[in-house]
């Protein structure tokens, strides 16, 4: 059974799905380190930890991008866009994966 938009929410979710797309296509062309300055920059966070990562990765996807209330979370097969009972996981490229899951050892790896 198809299920119908419910409000004006769920009819933004096709414009904010090719928005963040496109901008995922972008951060794909860059390498470990270019992603890492970029998080850096746009996020304006700290990536000492794991989650600290999620985060600032999450803020740069939507930097700029309206998201008209959809939510955007980490999930092991990319970006989980959440509104209510509907969502949709936007894959992402490896370096995304990379980056998050880094580790200490990986972050001195980085800088040498």
């Amino acid at each position: 059974m198809t299920t119908l938009p419910h409000g004006v929410t769920d009819l933004y979710l096709a414009p904010v799905v090719i928005a963040l797309n496109d901008r995922i296509d972008e951060l794909s062309r860059l390498g470990r380190d270019q992603l890492a300055e970029r998080v850096a920059l746009e996020s304006n966070r700290p990536d000492w930890s794991r989650e600290d990562r999620v985060v600032g990765l999450l803020a740069t996807v939507q930097h700029l991008i309206e998201l008209h209330n959809w939510q955007l979370s980490w999930d092991v097969r990319g970006i989980r866009l959440t509104h209510g009972d509907y969502n949709v996981v936007l894959g992402t490229p490896p370096t995304f994966c990379e980056y998050v899951e880094r580790t200490s050892k990986g972050l001195l790896e980085l800088k040498s």
